[in-house]
């Protein structure tokens, strides 16, 4: 994994997902990267990915990230509706799961997490 920090969109899956994404306008694509992460066990490229489809469903939500990357705000304006409540469950449920049962975590807890787990729990909090 390349990472350059601890935020969400500071890896090079989560950043070429959000590339994907901004080029197909997939409304699925949010779905798809969530599901990865309700894997028996989720490797560290879904589990960046599924935390950046996450912060994308709290944006449509208007709970933004502070840092949100230019490219979501450009690919919200065009996303239609909010999200459904099923939706959000999903975002909500797989932050959870990489937060404590991802090879991510195990990365991350080769190091000092401290930062890492505080960008997960300001996640769940916009997405409750």
């Amino acid at each position: 994994m390349g990472a350059w920090g601890a935020g969400i969109f500071d890896n090079d899956d989560a950043v070429d997902w959000l590339a994907d994404l901004s080029v197909s306008r997939d409304p699925n694509a949010l779905d798809a990267a969530l599901s990865a992460a309700a894997a028996e066990y989720v490797e560290a490229p879904d589990a960046s990915v599924a935390l950046a489809a996450a912060e994308v469903v709290a944006a449509l939500n208007n709970r933004p990230a502070a840092d949100l990357p230019g490219e979501i705000e450009e690919w919200i304006a065009g996303a239609g509706p909010l999200p459904s409540p099923e939706l959000t469950g999903r975002a909500h449920a797989a932050v959870e799961r990489v937060r404590t049962d991802s090879e991510l975590k195990e990365l991350w807890e080769e190091t000092d997490p401290t930062e890492w787990f505080s960008h997960l729990n300001d996640l769940l909090r916009r997405l409750s």
